[in-house]
């Protein structure tokens, strides 16, 4: 269908739209053919629509338009989508609607088989987009059970629309106004009942919010981490700096607010089922004139958080996690990633020749692939810029009693040249790993992998988009793309990891 129009798209316009696809970022995205004034100047818009799958007959309102792309509001579904179900969570929605628009959960209304096909064709159209072989990219791998299975969840301290006091997440766009949570699906049970318990009790004891426009308030973010294999929980309060707080009608001692805060919480989880076994109360420190920190006080319970990983061969690793530590934040489905990552560099096969010795963890982080890898390698050699990573992950390797892994602390580049490092490595490096954040790997460090011109590489990645443009790279340096492997670490939204090899030709 061709839309006749006097002019272009104009904020606050009302259209009617089919939705064809569904882009990286879980955006409904339909192709409209337009003819514009007298002179029928024919145009094609590529309309952006939050919270619209596939098959959507809709109605929206143009919000933003830039040439030929547009941003709108979905206002009205007019025919759903075959590929449309009801949603679980009661705050899935748009934010125009009373409790809905959170911007947690985005692909949700459809089933999970279908998110996996989307997801998919995604990776694939990136493939194609930068002349890869779209054949190379396997069947996604999802999970059996694709609801509860974070370990980590921050939630925020704030005023909702009508500036009522709320803790929960930020509606899909919006950066200072909180959906105030009754329910979550994506962590725990326990946290979809204990979220909504504190932010009453706050409420209810008057403790207020931060507001960082006018640098006022005391509450700023709730983080809960689980241990998903230990059972254990940790919760952390992050305030502002104020050493005295509102509470009720009194003023008291920051402390002694945190400490009332950190005594319901443990009589809340202990009446969930879920006593809290790590509690920290944190401040967010941000003076003009000098760096931001966070100052950290152990109220109760152990300083670290553990969780295990099981892996092929009936491995099991045990982690401590600190509060500012990283980790992948679906342990059940990070096993299968990391499981991936050891079979496609061929390290599960103990009597072949070509099984590699030597691994090289690039940009290694607290070092997890590499601790991972070590039960079925000879060697791993870690490199991170960050001293405490760093520490992190010797630590954890002590504490697993692995004796083969070493981490190397420093600028990859001046790593590789210096001393310790080649005498460590011995003769060559048989396999390199690397694992990027969503921007990718720069191009000096996809100089530095091919300098070190390994056999075999794996690279691990959570951005399609970038880890096609990066595959160009390394094809043209010289390695042959064999294989990927995308594994679903985050059901319900858009996001998807995979696991791609590559052999040096």
């Amino acid at each position: 269908m061709i839309l006749e129009l006097s002019r272009g798209f104009r904020h606050g316009d009302e259209v009617e739209l089919t939705i064809d696809k569904m882009n990286e970022r879980g955006l409904g995205v339909a192709f409209v053919e337009t003819v514009i004034g007298p002179q029928k100047m024919e145009k094609r818009y590529e309309v952006f629509v939050r919270k619209a799958i596939p098959g959507d007959r809709v109605r929206v309102r143009i919000d933003k338009t830039r040439r030929k792309r547009a941003s709108a509001t979905l206002l009205e579904i007019l025919e759903p989508s075959q590929l449309r179900i009801e949603p679980r969570c009661r705050h899935f929605g748009t934010r125009e609607e009373a409790e809905k628009g959170c911007g947690g959960c985005t692909l949700q209304s459809m089933r999970y088989r279908h998110q996996l096909a989307i997801k998919e064709r995604l990776i694939k159209e990136n493939f194609q987009r930068v002349g890869l072989d779209p054949g190379l990219v396997l069947p996604l791998k999802g999970m059996d059970e694709p609801w509860y299975y974070r370990n980590k969840m921050e939630f925020t301290f704030g005023d909702d629309a009508e500036r009522h006091f709320a803790l929960g997440l930020y509606p899909s766009g919006y950066k200072f106004e909180i959906l105030n949570l009754q329910e979550c699906h994506l962590q725990s049970e326990f946290v979809s009942r204990f979220v909504p318990a504190m932010s009453h009790f706050c409420a209810s004891v008057g403790l207020e919010p931060y507001h960082s426009r006018r640098d006022e308030g005391w509450l700023r973010n709730l983080t809960i981490r689980e241990g998903k294999r230990t059972g254990e929980v940790m919760v952390e309060l992050m305030t502002s700096p104020a050493t005295e707080v509102r509470l009720g009608t009194e003023t008291v001692d920051a402390e002694q607010a945190a400490r009332a805060f950190a005594a319901e919480a443990q009589r809340l989880a202990s009446e969930f089922g879920r006593p809290i076994t790590s509690f920290y109360w944190s401040r967010y420190i941000a003076e003009k004139g000098s760096r931001t920190r966070i100052e950290e006080t152990l109220l109760h319970g152990e300083p670290v958080l553990s969780e295990e990983m099981h892996l092929p061969g009936e491995q099991r690793l045990r982690f401590e996690i600190h509060p500012r530590a990283f980790f992948q934040p679906n342990t059940l489905q990070a096993e299968q990633l990391y499981a991936e990552v050891i079979e496609r560099a061929g390290l599960l096969d103990a009597d072949s020749p070509n099984r590699p010795q030597t691994v090289l963890d690039l940009y290694c982080g607290t070092g997890t692939i590499g601790l991972c890898l070590a039960p079925y390698a000879e060697r791993v050699l870690g490199i991170e810029l960050q001293p405490d990573a760093v520490d992190n992950a010797r630590k954890n390797a002590t504490d697993n009693q692995i004796d083969n892994a070493t981490f190397f602390v420093g600028d990859v580049g001046k790593v590789l040249a210096s001393p310790e490092f080649i005498e460590a490595r011995g003769d060559a490096i048989d396999l390199v790993v690397v694992d990027p954040p969503r921007s990718g790997l720069f191009d000096q460090a996809i100089e530095q992998i091919l300098e070190i011109a390994a056999p075999t590489l794996v690279y691990v990645s959570c951005n399609p988009k970038t880890l096609a443009d990066n595959l160009v790279a390394l094809t043209a340096g010289g390695y042959q793309l064999e294989v990927v492997q995308p594994v679903d670490l985050f059901p319900q939204t858009y996001h998807v990891e995979n696991v791609a090899l590559l052999t040096r030709r």
